[in-house]
């Protein structure tokens, strides 16, 4: 199976690298049905930081709900690390600040025909951008 990958070289909370990964996720909608964004803790996501993207209301929805519906029953969905085992049939992946734990787990998944990966650190993609076709969206050029 053919599987596109992105990777965000933004590190620590770089807002932009935050908002470059988000608009490639909801790119993913054009062609696929369903997408994930996976944090590493869902009490350290604000609907502020997705509302640049989302706009206020489906950033709040999203932040209560764990998932917002678009037109021709597309849908984002919202967990943390700990609970992506429940997400395992959808066709994108976004990893918000990502570990490199976190994206071996979403490379098993699978449906997964997309991944976009924002970077925490430096250490968490060497090894899946040497290892993978990975095209860089954005680099802080901080790593």
């Amino acid at each position: 199976m053919k599987r596109e990958r992105f990777l965000v070289k933004s590190l620590a909370d770089n807002a932009e690298g935050t908002k470059a990964g988000l608009f490639k996720l909801l790119e993913s909608l054009e062609t696929y049905s369903s997408a994930v964004i996976v944090v590493p803790k869902l009490e350290n996501v604000s609907h502020t930081m997705l509302a640049e993207v989302l706009g206020e209301p489906l950033s709040k929805q999203l932040i209560k709900d764990r998932e917002i519906s678009f037109t021709d029953n597309k849908k984002v969905s919202l967990c943390s690390e700990a609970t992506l085992k429940n997400y395992k049939y959808s066709d994108a992946y976004l990893a918000l600040w990502g570990s490199e734990q976190s994206i071996q787990t979403i490379e098993t998944l699978p449906q997964c025909k997309y991944i976009v990966f924002v970077t925490w650190s430096s250490q968490d993609f060497e090894k899946w951008e040497i290892n993978n076709n990975v095209d860089v969206i954005y680099d802080d050029q901080k790593g």
